[in-house]
């Protein structure tokens, strides 16, 4: 006899099944990520469609089955109403989700994650009008932390080889290796550091407040042009060298409406 169980989860993002049954991703804290089906929810007057399909924590009924748990049941808890008459709120909100879909393994509970993710939506609900520019750089700064909390945070500080503290202008970017290593280390082990690049101070100096500080500062740091661009090449370099699926668009094309 299949067993009945709650969490409390958001989702994520969702796609058909059949003719009338959707599939859903929604990451909870009590289990993690979890691929779920909602039947008769691709129908015009689905009850549960409306409560599953825009950005909201909720409380969810399931039911395990022996291929896949279904959704018996949904309430809303935190519905996030700033975000559904604002657009860019809306797209930035759902392109940080689509991260945690991509970037997450299931099944591996981390209610550190989530409470991130819970703190993002709960910032965006309530953050002032956002210019293309602030919105992907603070898709960035989601990025960075969901990176730093899934095992990958990258080395901002200190040399990943010799381990001094960096010296400004003197060091490079690898993504693979996940941070930066000073130019002497680079110059001495060439054929180990030859895919490093240069970096500059002002994009070194975004990648640490993006990673570092909460996200209602994350308004505050001017974001010059050619720094802005190196940001987002080593936000996008290590989602590229560590997440197991890479997303379509780049961060800050994911952010334009």
């Amino acid at each position: 006899m299949s067993a009945t169980y709650t969490a409390t989860g958001i989702v994520l993002g969702w796609s058909d099944r059949r003719e009338a049954d959707r599939w859903y991703s929604v990451f909870t804290r009590e289990h993690g990520k979890l691929e779920l089906v909602a039947r008769g929810s691709h129908k015009p007057l689905a009850k549960l469609a409306p409560h599953l399909e825009m950005p909201a924590e909720a409380e969810l009924l399931l039911v395990r089955g022996r291929q896949y748990d279904l959704i018996a049941g949904v309430e809303r808890r935190s519905a996030f109403p700033g975000l559904y008459g604002n657009l860019s709120r809306l797209v930035l909100a759902r392109n940080a989700l689509h991260l945690i879909d991509i970037g997450v393994r299931p099944m591996e509970a981390d209610p550190a994650l989530y409470d991130v993710v819970a703190g993002w939506l709960g910032f965006l609900n309530g953050s002032p009008p956002l210019t293309g520019d602030r919105a992907g750089f603070l898709l960035g700064a989601f990025a960075l932390k969901l990176l730093a909390l899934i095992g990958y945070r990258p080395e901002l500080s200190h040399c990943l080889s010799c381990k001094a503290p960096l010296v400004p202008g003197a060091y490079r970017w690898h993504a693979l290796k996940g941070g930066v290593v000073c130019e002497a280390c680079a110059q001495r082990q060439q054929e180990q550091w030859f895919a490093a690049r240069a970096m500059t101070d002002a994009a070194l100096k975004l990648l640490r407040f993006a990673l570092e500080r909460g996200f209602d500062e994350q308004l505050r740091p001017h974001l010059p042009g050619a720094a802005l661009a190196e940001y987002h090449e080593a936000v996008e370099s290590l989602i590229v060298a560590h997440f197991p699926t890479i997303p379509a668009n780049s961060l800050r094309a994911a952010c334009a409406v």
